[in-house]
C-alpha cells in the first residue's frame, strides 16, 4: 500500500493523468498499471519527424501534430497534439505510417513498452474515450477544410486548442499561448500564409481576440462561438 501511494502522489501533477481523468474514473491501481507501461522518457526538437515504428507514447510537455505530405513538400495537418494526449493508443495514430507525427516546437514525451498488453477494463474505457475525442477532433478538421470559410475555420480552431488545453490547466479561461507560427496555421487551415495573416488581422480589427506576441486572447467568445457555426 505505501508503494501505491508513493508512485500515485505525484501523478496528479502530470498532464497525461489530468486529460485522461476527462474520460473515466480510474483507481490507483489503474494509474500504477499505467506507469508501469511508460518505460521512458525521450526529447525531440522542433521539426523532427517522430520515427514511425516508436512504440506509443504520451506527450509530456510542447506541440505535435498529425500530418500527410504531398511530393512536392506541401503539408496538411491532420490533427494538433497538445500535452497530455497520447500518440499509438488509437487506430489511427497506431497505424503510423500513414501519417507522420512532427514536432512543431521542442517535445518531451514518455514512450510505453512496445507491443501493449491487455489494459485493465477502467483503462480500456478510459483509453476509448480519448480515442472517440480524437475521432470527433478529426471530423470537425473534415468539416472545417470542406465547408468553412477562412473566417469560420480559424475562429473554431482556436476556441478548440483553447478549450483543450483549458481542460488541463494549460491555459487562462481568457486565453492561451500559442507557440506555432501562422505558416503551421496555414498548414493545419488549409490556407495561404498570406490569407491567414489577412484573417487574424480581421479578428483582431473585429475585436474578436487579440494576439500578443504568441499570446491569444479571446475578447468576444459569443461572437467567437457565433462564427465558428459548431461547438467547439
Amino acid at each position: 500500500m505505501l508503494a501505491v501511494a508513493a508512485v500515485a502522489q505525484p501523478l496528479a501533477d502530470r498532464n497525461y493523468v489530468r486529460r485522461l481523468r476527462r474520460y473515466g474514473v480510474l483507481k490507483e491501481e489503474d494509474w500504477v498499471e499505467l506507469e508501469t507501461l511508460l518505460i521512458r522518457t525521450e526529447t525531440y526538437a522542433a521539426n523532427r519527424v517522430v520515427e514511425a515504428d516508436s512504440p506509443p507514447f504520451f506527450l509530456v510537455s510542447g506541440w505535435a501534430c498529425l500530418s500527410r505530405s504531398l511530393g512536392d513538400g506541401r503539408r496538411q495537418i491532420l490533427a494538433f497534439l497538445l500535452p497530455g494526449e497520447g500518440v499509438g493508443f488509437d487506430l489511427l495514430t497506431r497505424n503510423r505510417p500513414s501519417v507522420d507525427v512532427v514536432a512543431l516546437t521542442p517535445l518531451k514525451v514518455r514512450h510505453a513498452k512496445q507491443g501493449l498488453p491487455t489494459l485493465s477494463e477502467r483503462l480500456s474505457r478510459v483509453f476509448a474515450g480519448a480515442a472517440a475525442a480524437q475521432q470527433s477532433r478529426l471530423l470537425d478538421q473534415i468539416v472545417r477544410l470542406g465547408r468553412q470559410t477562412a473566417y469560420e475555420r480559424m475562429a473554431h480552431l482556436l476556441l478548440e486548442l483553447h478549450g483543450r488545453l483549458l481542460e488541463i490547466g494549460e491555459a487562462r479561461p481568457e486565453g492561451f499561448h500559442l507557440p506555432v507560427k501562422q505558416e503551421v496555421l496555414a498548414d493545419a487551415l488549409g490556407l495561404s500564409l498570406v490569407h491567414v495573416n489577412r484573417t487574424l488581422q480581421q479578428l483582431r480589427r473585429e475585436r474578436r481576440i487579440e494576439v500578443r506576441g504568441a499570446q491569444v486572447v479571446i475578447l468576444d467568445r459569443p461572437a467567437l462561438e457565433a462564427v465558428a457555426g459548431q461547438r467547439p
